[in-house]
């Protein structure tokens, strides 16, 4: 049922990027062994998940993550690429998160295109979005359209009822039980309770980091989706995770699927809308995902700028203390922070920001004088 071939194939998927990682290297150093004793585990159904790590981080804002462990990290890329198959086709066309070829970068273009043929943006976003996923919801979702479209899955020989097996216990898993801490566990009392699944209902709550929740929040929206595309007719509509944006030429028009959003939302997911919404003219600019948008231009936000100097000031600090010692994964640490940025501006309007806040320059990453 689960063949040794697409247990490998799905550890060369979830080590992508993360082969240095502390976790993945200690995975690789018995491979073999894991590999096996993971495909005796899923063949047997004695399959358990793991214990997690969690950990808080702090930017944009306090946030906690759990990061599973990595075998089960290598179950979740078996789980999401086959369910892909199944949900694409019924996914609608302007969801953005966590699907191929879309994205932040193909969202933000949408959303100035759509800009451009509109006069007015109405930008909601969904309360503690992941923490109040209900579970038993999302998996009924998941098993409906399991049993009626398994059929079309192609390129692997594991059995529907194993597939929904093995989905009920990626979303039951208790990631709070038995859980290692990272940090200071004081800090974790700085989370609002609807922030924490330590405090949130059994039901509810989806761990942050996890492959299969960023897959699940679209599954669980997609209705959602179709729902303001199919019924309240909004042509302009794009989504990523819980952010999502229409576009009108009414006020009217738009306050009006606000409140219809905002039932359906609370009827049928049991989620709530944040109680501020932003309604605008698009002149104004539309502030999403790291961008300020308009309908012809596109500039960086200043958070995401800010962010990138004060790495970048640290990297100079760090060059000052260790001159000619600095070591090599600080020096590739700082590249790929900067890397990420520099992909991120280029899909602005930003050559002038780019010359201001200076690259530093991969041939020669000390030589900061010339950034």
């Amino acid at each position: 049922m689960f063949t040794f071939k697409e247990i490998y194939r799905a550890y060369i998927a979830c080590r992508r990027r993360k082969r240095n990682t502390i976790n993945a290297l200690h995975y690789e150093a018995n491979l073999i062994d894991n590999l096996c004793n993971l495909e005796t585990l899923l063949n047997q159904g004695a399959y358990k998940p793991k214990r997690s790590v969690c950990f808080l981080t702090t930017s944009p804002k306090l946030r906690e993550v759990f990061a599973a462990d990595f075998s089960d990290r290598v179950v979740h890329h078996i789980v999401v690429p086959i369910l892909e198959q199944i949900y694409e086709p019924f996914f609608i066309y302007d969801s953005y998160s966590n699907r191929k070829k879309k994205g932040i970068h193909g969202a933000s273009k949408r959303a100035r295109h759509f800009m451009c043929g509109s006069k007015y943006y109405l930008q909601l976003d969904v309360k503690s979005f992941f923490y109040s996923i209900n579970k038993e919801i999302l998996f009924l979702k998941l098993k409906k359209r399991i049993i009626s479209d398994y059929h079309r899955i192609e390129g692997t020989q594991i059995e529907m009822h194993e597939m929904l097996t093995l989905v009920h216990k990626i979303i039951w898993q208790d990631v709070t039980q038995n859980v290692c801490i990272k940090g200071d566990s004081k800090s974790f009392e700085n989370l609002p309770e609807h922030k924490t699944l330590f405090k949130v209902p059994k039901h509810k709550g989806l761990p942050i980091g996890n492959l299969t929740s960023q897959f699940f929040a679209n599954v669980y929206m997609n209705d959602f989706d179709n729902f303001v595309k199919r019924e309240l007719k909004c042509k302009r509509y794009l989504r990523y995770v819980d952010d999502f944006v229409l576009f009108a030429d009414s006020k009217k028009d738009l306050m009006y699927q606000y409140k219809q959003i905002v039932d359906y939302l609370e009827k049928e997911l049991e989620l709530k809308l944040r109680d501020r919404y932003i309604l605008r003219e698009n002149k104004e600019g539309l502030d999403f995902l790291g961008y300020i948008i308009r309908p012809h231009y596109t500039l960086v936000r200043k958070r995401v700028v800010n962010n990138f100097k004060y790495k970048k000031a640290l990297y100079l600090q760090a060059y000052e203390r260790q001159k000619g010692k600095m070591g090599l994964e600080e020096i590739r640490a700082f590249l790929s922070v900067q890397a990420s940025f520099v992909g991120h501006i280029k899909h602005a309007n930003s050559y002038k920001l780019q010359n201001k806040v200076g690259i530093i320059h991969e041939s020669n990453p000390f030589d900061y004088d010339r950034a």
